[in-house]
Order: C-alpha cells, then structure tokens, then sequence
C-alpha cells in the first residue's frame, strides 16, 4: 500500500466516513514506509485532512471501548511522525484523535 492508493481510496468515498472506513484507512496510514510520508507530504496531509472532517464531524461519536485505542494509537503515531519526520501537522488535527470513549461522554453529557 502507498499513500498515494490511500488517496484514491479516500477520492471514492463520502466526505464524511463511516468509522469503519476511517479504520482501515488509519491502519494503511500506519504501515506506510517512511520514505513515502517523506517525499509525498501533500498527498498525506490530503488524507489526514480528509480524515479529521471525517472523524470531528460524526466520526468520534461512533468511538468504542472496542475501537478507541485505534484512535488513540494514531494519536501517538500522529505525534511521532510529526516530530520524527518534520510533517508540519497542525497539532489541533492530531489532537482531534486523542478523544477517548470518556471524553465524548463528558463533552456531550451536557445534551442528554
């Protein structure tokens, strides 16, 4: 898998995701080789944008004690790369995966 096959996966799908598909993209995202995060930069911040609509419009509210550690792996992963590899990530975009099944309970107790 390479970023550029993740793009093209991301161009077929609705703007907003279901968690599923945010999933598995997070999971290719995680296995790219890093000389591909390095030399396609854009294509990588395509999908991460892509995502981080995805996920802050609907898709945290799908999170699980069963899925949460993916978001939060990706989170962690997220940071790594951002300061291993200089990815210039706006650091709000990585935040917007460290929620925890928790967190949105206490964001959205306010509505129940």
């Amino acid at each position: 898998m390479n970023l550029q096959k993740i793009k093209d996966r991301v161009l077929s799908l609705p703007t907003i995701m279901g968690i599923s598909e945010e999933i598995l993209i997070i999971k290719e995202l995680m296995i790219i080789k890093t000389d591909d995060l390095i030399q396609n930069k854009d294509i990588f911040r395509f999908i991460l944008d892509s995502l981080e609509l995805s996920h802050t419009d609907s898709g945290f509210m799908e999170l699980t004690k069963e899925n949460e550690n993916i978001f939060i792996d990706f989170y962690h992963w997220l940071n790594r790369i951002n300061d291993q590899l200089n990815m210039n990530i706006n650091i709000n975009i990585i935040d917007s995966f460290s929620l925890s099944v928790e967190d949105v309970n206490k964001l959205m107790s306010p509505y129940k």
